[in-house]
């Protein structure tokens, strides 16, 4: 892989953490330590996080994502962060939930 594609990848999941990071700050889902290493991340990007700092979001994710997984696909059609997000919402990942409006419409 060029360098150009691994920081445009890396560049990518660089937004979409903000991306995740930001929605559920507005949700303000977020609290204590999470929630200062959030804000930071936001506003001063992931390259301004210390190796601890780091360390908490990524258990945060983690942790989050194992908490909410889609009913039907278990994460098999998660492209995003923010995709569980709206498992939270709904149960679904947004692809499953197109597919179910589909076939309902049918």
């Amino acid at each position: 892989m060029s360098i150009v594609s691994e920081q445009q990848m890396q560049s990518e999941h660089d937004q979409d953490t903000i991306d995740f990071f930001k929605r559920l700050k507005d949700r303000d889902e977020l609290k204590g330590v999470v929630e200062g290493v959030a804000k930071q991340a936001i506003g001063k990007g992931l390259n301004s996080l210390s190796a601890k700092q780091e360390t908490v979001l990524e258990s945060f994710i983690n942790d989050y994502s194992k908490k909410n997984e889609c009913e039907r696909c278990v994460n098999g059609n998660v492209s995003s962060l923010t995709d569980h997000i709206e498992i939270a919402d709904n149960g679904l990942c947004p692809m499953c939930e197109y597919d179910r409006e589909k076939f309902m419409a049918e």
